[in-house]
């Protein structure tokens, strides 16, 4: 868990004034600024926090010429610097400041005249895990290498290939102050036969990287040669069935199998086998219906958890006599089992069923999850445990943004209690909690056409060294462009939350797409999946109603 209580650490600002801003900036403020004289009127720390991006202001008592700072622990306490506004003409007396003494003045100098304010620090507790950054050692004969970190596999790659030996000449990470250990070495080398672990601390924070003296590995899938097996409305194909009106607006995947929770004639849940639509024979294996039954419609939305399949039907108006109904299946062949019947409550009122996402582990335990379809200010979440025994009443949560129509979240597989969190109106992709707390966020950007609006159904996936973002975006209202499945390269950062924050911070680019090329529906709906296979390659799957869906078999680069 991550702690958040203070510890007072007496720095006096050990921090350096990276950007001053006198007082006769063009502004709309107004200060007594004659020639001489020396005041700060407001003052930050420039580079605080794990990355050393974070503005921390602080808390200024002029008359008592002392200021006070709350920052996170991971900030260079070493080398801190400073963003302020001074008197005209006024600066600051260094432009980093090491405050790890725990105390230290900032002088303030202009002409001949000096202040001095003490400033005192009151640091959290830490909360990120600290990463390498950079790495370099000799080999054998004493050549230099650079070595390569791989944040996605957490793999140091030393680029000492052939070499009995290496010794490590420079360690880089973050935070700065962090501490390593590697748990082989001997006598200041790393043997090729056992080279062991890197060990990163930062204060009781621990990040474990495997060694390998390989040179820089060839990541990631080949998307140039990705196979496409398409049933979707894209030019050259046909649309499956199930899609071809707006009777079909869930579908779901788990590299093996594809549930597509039907209405197209009649109540058709089924479930398509992968090898089956690959080999260009697809069949559909219907679900068992006993005890399906109430509901606007009977089957509306469902969800896969570790070969387990859950439906559910669709109330527009929560009641006795309408209530919400999900139901069970152990695999594709078992009978359908009742696990839940909720009519509502107080709190719960009208229309729920549209969409359905699960976040349960393999021993089945975890949650269903629904969005309210209207306003989509509310969340409910039914507890499960053991696959088939559900809570009968929900859990209410407020979601941090509007989560309307056809929300869905996802775990991040690798990454214990991080989900991705998007809906059909919301431009924004979340990286949550448990609790939907926002982690990070990929929001719109000025000149960036992508991530879009409505790109649903978010999933991050980790293939072969690199990290990708899938999603398929949706075609309805106010969303004019033709569902597509999209992938995106987010392999930069150690987790997901700072790969978030790098590919938020770059130029966007789609690392591959295909369109479905479906029409524009009132259900607009749209679904993604992936998994690996047996054989190791990627396996991805998109769908939409008038849109059809579609599998894409990714190799591993060579």
């Amino acid at each position: 868990m991550k702690r958040y209580k203070s510890v007072a650490l007496s720095l006096c600002a050990a921090v350096a004034l990276a950007g001053i801003t006198s007082a006769c900036d063009d502004d709309d403020t107004n200060y007594d600024n004659p020639s001489g004289e020396t005041f700060i009127y407001n003052i930050a720390v420039a580079n605080g926090g794990f990355t050393g991006a974070e503005n921390i202001p602080g808390e200024l008592d002029e008359e008592n010429k002392t200021i006070q700072f709350v920052i996170p622990a991971e900030t260079d306490i070493q080398a801190v610097r400073f963003t302020a506004k001074l008197s005209l003409g006024a600066k600051l007396d260094q432009d980093t400041y090491d405050v790890s003494s725990g105390t230290a003045d900032i002088t303030v100098q202009n002409n001949q005249n000096s202040s001095v304010y003490h400033a005192r620090f009151v640091m959290l507790d830490p909360k990120e895990t600290p990463v390498l950054t950079a790495i370099r050692c000799k080999d054998a004969s004493g050549e230099l290498c650079t070595g390569f970190v791989s944040d996605a596999t957490g793999t140091v790659f030393l680029n000492c290939e052939g070499s009995a030996t290496a010794e490590p000449m420079s360690v880089s990470t973050l935070p700065r102050r962090a501490t390593y250990t590697f748990t082989n070495m001997q006598d200041g080398v790393i043997s090729a036969d056992d080279p062991g672990q890197l060990v990163i601390d930062f204060m009781g924070l621990t990040m474990t990287y495997d060694i390998s003296f390989a040179g820089v590995p060839v990541f990631g899938g080949d998307f140039a040669d990705a196979t496409v097996f398409d049933h979707s409305a894209h030019e050259g194909s046909m649309i499956y069935a199930d899609y071809e009106g707006e009777n079909t607006r869930w579908s779901q995947f788990d590299g093996e199998q594809l549930l597509i929770v039907s209405r197209q004639g009649g109540t058709n849940p089924k479930v398509l086998l992968w090898d089956e639509v690959a080999a260009g024979a697809p069949l559909d294996h219907m679900l068992d219906k006993t005890g399906i039954a109430g509901g606007t419609f009977e089957v509306s939305s469902g969800t896969l958890a570790h070969g387990h399949i859950y439906i559910c039907n669709l109330s527009t108006g929560l009641a006795d006599a309408a209530p919400l109904k999900i139901y069970h299946w152990a695999d594709r062949d078992a009978v359908c089992e009742t696990v839940v019947t909720f009519p509502g409550s107080d709190a719960v009122k009208g229309r729920w069923g549209d969409n359905m996402s699960a976040t349960i582990d393999e021993q089945g335990n975890g949650y269903l999850w629904f969005f309210d379809h209207a306003a989509g200010g509310m969340a409910i979440r039914f507890k499960v445990e053991g696959f088939n025994t559900v809570s009968p009443e929900p859990e209410v949560i407020t979601p941090p943004y509007s989560v309307a129509y056809y929300g869905a979240i996802n775990p991040v597989i690798g990454e214990e209690g991080v989900y991705t969190l998007t809906s059909t109106y919301q431009r924004a992709i979340l990286l949550v909690d448990r609790d939907l707390n926002v982690i990070n966020i990929i929001d719109a950007k000025e000149g960036c056409d992508y991530p879009g609006t409505a790109e649903n159904d978010a999933r991050v996936v980790n293939f072969n060294g690199e990290r990708y973002l899938l999603t398929t975006n949706c075609f309805g209202w106010s969303n004019r462009f033709a569902q597509t499945l999209r992938v995106y390269d987010l392999s930069a950062g150690l987790n997901t939350s700072l790969a978030f924050t790098n590919f938020s911070e770059g130029d966007r680019p789609v690392l591959w797409e295909y369109s479905l090329n479906g029409s524009n529906c009132s259900a607009f709906s749209a679904n993604t999946g992936a998994g690996i296979g047996p054989d190791g390659k990627l396996r991805l799957m998109a769908a939409a109603p008038r849109a059809g869906f579609i599998m894409v078999e990714v190799g591993k680069k060579l």
